[in-house]
């Protein structure tokens, strides 16, 4: 509960391609009633999901499985999950008797760990949460039948916010217990509920409000030569201390962040066409036009002619090239003009 990690809505939506996935409305631990102002929901996988695949589709929703730091915590999660809920995948009796197990929480044991010793030693939260709270039911706390139980789960509704450790399979568990934490902006808020309610906008519905996320906004000069070795300044917000720029995919060198808001870098050498600038992963598509190199044989047919110039006039801009011929006028000088053009080029 110590680690900031991205934001996201909760969505089933998020979960595309994952069997019979839905989420439950998320709910504020209000500071006002004794909370952390945290934001916790239940994700119910209808299929089962094991402990670890709960682990990444937590995180993909922008938040992490569930750890708890107190009694209080504990119970104000269990309580989002009554009896009835689908996540005990069925009736409260028959879980009690018959079902794996309920929802993942943030926990694993850690068999490298200098306190390992079964069956209570060696566990951690996964976000560094100092393990001071338990809440095991010691009847079932053990390796069940000699197979290795290194993951926590709530065991059955009836037992209050009881934990039971159980193997990293599918089957032992039909949820889990998201918690989301980030405050990206430093304010104090749980971004989570700041999006939801509207007061930090999230254009693109990334889950990242966009005051926090790094974004390009324009690149300039607007186009540069195939070759590479060209300078540009990349325009935008939240530039990271040590930006990564790409240039079509490809790394481009001298990257200097001038501020929070502009980098200078040097283009690769690229494909001409419309190339994406991307920093730090954020990726403008349409970020730079790459403009071939003068003389270039675009058709690929052994020679620069006037089909090359036309291409190159056409489709890139700009340009001076020769064009070659098998006529006896040796070569011919062109101008490619940056007007449009419905033509081939023609000497001048």
């Amino acid at each position: 509960m110590n680690t900031r990690v991205s934001i996201a809505l909760i969505a089933s939506a998020l979960f595309a391609g994952v069997a019979s996935a839905q989420s439950t409305q998320a709910v504020e631990w209000k500071v006002s009633e004794g909370g952390n102002g945290h934001w916790y929901g239940a994700v119910v996988m209808s299929e089962g999901v094991s402990w670890t695949s709960a682990r990444v589709h937590a995180e993909a929703m922008g938040g992490h499985l569930a750890t708890m730091a107190s009694g209080s915590e504990n119970n104000f999660c269990f309580s989002l999950i009554p009896p009835s809920h689908p996540v005990w995948a069925g009736t409260a009796v028959a879980c009690e008797t018959r079902c794996g197990g309920g929802p993942w929480l943030g926990a694993y044991q850690d068999r490298t760990a200098p306190d390992y010793s079964e069956p209570l030693g060696g566990w951690r939260w996964i976000d560094g949460t100092p393990w001071l709270f338990t809440a095991w039911y010691a009847p079932v706390t053990d390796n069940y039948n000699g197979y290795p139980e290194d993951y926590l789960h709530y065991w059955r509704p009836s037992l209050s916010g009881a934990w039971n450790d159980n193997e990293n399979a599918s089957d032992r568990s039909r949820g889990f217990i998201v918690e989301w934490q980030a405050d990206c902006n430093s304010d104090g808020i749980v971004d989570y509920g700041q999006i939801r309610s509207g007061q930090l906008s999230d254009d693109n519905t990334n889950g990242i409000p966009d005051i926090c996320e790094t974004s390009i906004t324009g690149v300039i000069p607007p186009s540069v030569p195939a070759q590479g070795g060209s300078a540009i300044s990349i325009n935008g917000r939240n530039f990271p201390a040590q930006p990564t720029v790409l240039v079509g995919g490809v790394p481009a060198t001298n990257v200097v962040r001038v501020s929070e808001t502009r980098l200078t870098a040097t283009t690769p050498a690229v494909l001409p066409g419309m190339a994406s600038v991307s920093v730090n992963g954020f990726t403008l598509a349409d970020g730079i036009y790459i403009r071939p190199e003068c003389g270039s044989d675009l058709d690929q047919d052994g020679e620069v002619s006037a089909s090359d110039i036309a291409i190159v006039l056409l489709d890139f801009g700009p340009c001076y090239a020769t064009a070659t011929s098998s006529q006896p006028a040796d070569s011919t000088r062109f101008l490619l003009k940056e007007e449009p053009v419905t033509g081939a080029a023609a000497p001048r």
